[in-house]
């Protein structure tokens, strides 16, 4: 018997750039995805402190404060002590104050008009307009409001200018013991630099930031458990969950994909991801709302620490076992599902469709007998952990908001089977056969549970003169081996919906073989087929007579 439980809210979340805080509750897919890309960055400046000396170092392109002690041990005056090596050649546009001090050698054009009355500059009278050609030597005074560009060296180093605030121009030579700020600075410097740098360093940085997406799906098992009291449902029952891939992209002939026990509640949401998401909702950082008011999936104050992914602390939260705080209500029911990692679930693809059908009997039985609660189940790809050299490995899958037979769906199944051979007599495979179903309604309501008959003989009887054994052979059903199984088909579609399986095997009442089917998981306003497969002495025969019914609301 199978029957199927739909859910009642599904989504996914992922932590792509932009949507790491969004919903998307409403979409018509769920994602699973893991694109473990690089991104390329440029960066510009790299910023640090001086705190030692150097010696004989370069530095390219410096930004920044620099601080440092006089060469002869004196102490550093302002933006003064600037130490210029070999001859200077100077361009300077400005006025040279009267108050400055210091030695130095100064060979150069000075051009503009002087703010005091009368000075001599190396024996010349600088007391008028216009361009001076001069050669400086023993200089004290104050250069003032320069602008321009001169390149040099000044050769003594007590050459404090107090009011010199900043240089504007192009400056290339050497400086020695400079207390303030150099910009855009190409050269070297010597002695020792205290202060904070900013260096015009272009470089690339790669930086690994994946993008993943990971399914969360809850079913409501209110009516499973009442099935499973009243025991129309077995203990022996299998849960599988099944999605059908809408699409799937670059993805590898073999990964896995597993399914844990979400361990906090969640909300649905309202977003899509065609209109940029919501913010109400569970996302990949919060499980209901995005902001102040919303719960993130952690919290560092939260204990114990629930099992997260390799992304700490974001995507989820979930149980690998069965934890302590809860209490068994029916232990035979639980057994086998308390022990070590019982509660992962997972399915291996290896060049097989990506549609997934997993067995997650042990996380429903954790849910129907309350070791774990029942918050939902989360799917995660193994891709997560493997390096793909930057493929997008995608698969879509349709959710419980599409508009197709396809939604999300787990699978419930048992063995209702009961073979009884009474009075039929077996067939032997050897001497051909044929099966035919009977009793076969063509429109049965949503929720009822027909029993339809299969009748089997041989397809062609011996023929004998005695009219009670005739009609005996051609009435009376043959026995099938208790190998003999029932298939339910979408007629349209072609879609399996209930396989070939052990929980589908036809039963015998020792007059004729049937079985039941519980049409509650059929969607309805839909046809569908049945087909019948039995197997004698390793030889399997699948019989497709056309018989077609219909599920009405």
């Amino acid at each position: 018997m199978h029957t199927f439980l739909y859910p009642q809210k599904d989504t996914y979340i992922t932590n792509e750039v932009g949507y790491a805080n969004k919903n998307f509750g409403i979409d018509e897919i769920l994602e699973l995805r893991s694109y473990p890309h690089v991104k390329k960055d440029l960066l510009l400046y790299q910023s640090a402190s001086l705190t030692a000396s150097f010696y004989d170092r370069y530095v390219a392109g410096f930004s920044g404060s620099v601080s440092a002690s006089n060469l002869d041990g004196g102490t550093s005056y302002g933006y003064g002590n600037l130490r210029f090596h070999s001859s200077a050649s100077i361009t300077f546009t400005g006025s040279l104050l009267s108050n400055a001090s210091g030695t130095g050698s100064f060979t150069g054009l000075f051009i503009g008009s002087p703010f005091y009355g009368f000075s001599t500059l190396n024996g010349i009278n600088y007391g008028q307009f216009g361009p001076q050609n001069v050669v400086l030597t023993n200089v004290s005074g104050t250069i003032s409001g320069f602008s321009g560009s001169f390149s040099g060296s000044i050769i003594e180093h007590n050459f404090p200018i107090a009011e010199f605030n900043e240089l504007i121009g192009n400056f290339t030579g050497s400086i020695y013991n400079v207390t303030g700020s150099v910009r855009d600075f190409t050269g070297e410097i010597y002695g020792y630099a205290v202060g904070s740098q900013s260096l015009y360093v272009p470089y690339t940085v790669y930086t690994d930031v994946p993008d993943y997406s990971r399914i969360l799906i809850r079913f409501d098992l209110n009516t499973i458990s009442a099935s499973i009291a009243n025991n129309s449902i077995n203990n022996n029952a299998k849960f599988n969950l099944k999605l059908k891939a809408s699409s799937v992209s670059e993805i590898p002939v073999d990964y896995i994909v597993y399914g844990y026990p979400i361990s906090q509640s969640w909300t649905m949401g309202t977003g899509r991801y065609s209109t940029g998401g919501n913010l109400v909702g569970a996302s990949w950082n919060y499980k209901n709302y995005a902001g102040d008011s919303g719960s993130l999936w952690f919290d560092v104050s939260d204990s114990p620490v629930p099992n997260t992914s390799s992304f700490v602390n974001e995507g989820g939260t979930w149980y690998e076992t069965v934890p302590s705080t809860y209490q068994y209500k029916s232990s035979s029911f639980c057994l086998n599902v308390t022990t070590g990692s019982s509660l992962i679930c997972s399915q291996s693809f290896d060049y097989t469709t990506s549609d997934i059908n997993m067995d997650i009997t042990n996380i429903v039985k954790g849910w129907l007998c309350g070791c774990v609660p029942n918050e939902g189940i989360i799917l995660v790809s193994s891709l997560e952990t493997v390096a793909t050299n930057g493929i997008d490995s995608t698969i879509k899958f349709f959710s419980k908001e599409t508009n197709t037979i396809y939604q999300p769906y787990i699978d419930i199944s048992w063995d209702d089977s009961v073979y009884t051979t009474g009075s039929m007599v077996p067939l032997t495979g050897i001497i051909p056969y044929t099966v035919v179903i009977q009793n076969l309604s063509k429109e049965y309501k949503f929720g009822n549970i027909p029993r339809i008959n299969v009748f089997a003989r041989e397809k062609y009887p011996l023929k004998n003169f005695i009219k009670g054994y005739q009609q005996i052979s051609y009435l009376s059903s043959s026995l099938l081996p208790s190998a003999s199984y029932y298939c339910i088909k979408d007629n349209e579609s072609e879609n399996i919906v209930i396989d070939f399986d052990d929980n589908t095997k036809l039963s015998s009442d020792g007059n004729i073989h049937y079985f039941k089917i519980d049409t509650t998981g059929l969607p309805v306003e839909r046809f569908y087929r049945i087909l019948i497969k039995t197997t004698f002495n390793n030889q399997t025969d699948i019989f497709d007579n056309g018989n077609i019914f219909k599920i009405t609301r």
